[in-house]
């Protein structure tokens, strides 16, 4: 598989690419585009096919490796994209405030010249205002959105400085080794998928610590009042709110208002906000759903 879908006067693949990477049942390649500012924006590629792309969004403090078990459904048929948020995996902080913003501009860049298509954008959590922010800024980019319990409410804004829970997050996983870490995992999250425990941990050794010392905006909207400015098929994807999920009534019920007959909700008991790893099939179901509604017909 090339390493490139090819390139534009505004960005273009670099030529460096790394080795598939580890377990993935079909070739993964791992990539970056240049943005037009020049800054590097990591992603990684699977499959093919002439099915609506998707593109994945993880969140804060994951990277693009930590969707294994949903590649593994998706790939067969069509292009799956995940992209590293500055600060994650292989795309660097920067100095800039870390904005949901500037997120949705890397993840613009990454579909106009991997994907060639408008996609279904997933996203979680972080990923998931990001999803938003890019149907809203672009939407002729986005086919769809699947937010998987999407972080609408974060506490109060934090001009200049990081969220106060990411702060703590961070200084957890500072210079622990990724065995600890999946020690901690598996320990912590016995129902997760295991395949989801390795890329879990490593993404934690590659988050950049300067994320807890920069400034962040994760309140450039209302993100729940914004969703009655959206025109593309949403699913929402929540679990309990007793089990940590951060999606309340209220937001789902406003949502219900804005969206219409636009949104499908697919509330999963007795799981918390890591909704695809507690219930993976559940999950998956929703996904395909959410294919079926904008798929082309065979």
């Amino acid at each position: 598989m090339s390493s490139s879908a090819g390139s534009t006067s505004a960005a273009s693949s670099s030529a460096a690419t790394s080795a598939p990477t580890a377990g993935d049942p079909l070739d993964a390649v791992s990539d970056l585009v240049v943005a037009p500012d020049g800054r590097q924006i990591g992603f990684v590629r699977w499959g093919g096919g002439a099915g609506v792309p998707v593109l994945l969004l993880h969140g804060v403090t994951d990277s693009a490796e930590c969707w294994g078990s949903v590649v593994r459904h998706l790939a067969g048929g069509r292009p799956v994209v995940a992209v590293d948020a500055r600060g994650h995996g292989r795309t660097p902080l920067g100095d800039e405030p870390f904005s949901i913003g500037a997120l949705a501009s890397d993840a613009a860049e990454v579909l106009r010249v991997v994907a060639g298509a408008p996609a279904l954008v997933v996203g979680h959590s972080l990923g998931g205002v990001v999803a938003e922010e890019l149907a809203l800024t672009e939407p002729g980019l986005v086919a769809g959105l699947v937010l998987e319990d999407p972080a609408w409410e974060t506490g109060p804004p934090t001009p200049g400085h990081a969220p106060e829970f990411l702060r703590g997050w961070l200084s957890m996983f500072a210079g622990v080794p990724a065995a600890e870490l999946e020690r901690w995992a598996r320990r912590d999250n016995p129902t997760w998928p295991d395949d989801e425990i390795a890329p879990w941990a490593r993404s934690k050794t590659q988050v950049d610590q300067r994320l807890g010392r920069i400034a962040h905006d994760w309140h450039g909207r209302d993100w729940v009042e914004a969703l009655g400015q959206l025109r593309c098929p949403v699913t929402l994807v929540t679990g309990d709110l007793a089990r940590g999920s951060i999606v309340s009534l209220a937001h789902v019920g406003r949502a219900t208002e804005l969206l219409g007959d636009l949104l499908v909700h697919v509330p999963i008991a007795d799981v918390g906000h890591n909704v695809r790893r507690e219930a993976l099939a559940t999950y998956l179901a929703a996904v395909d759903g959410a294919l079926a509604r904008i798929d082309p017909p065979a």
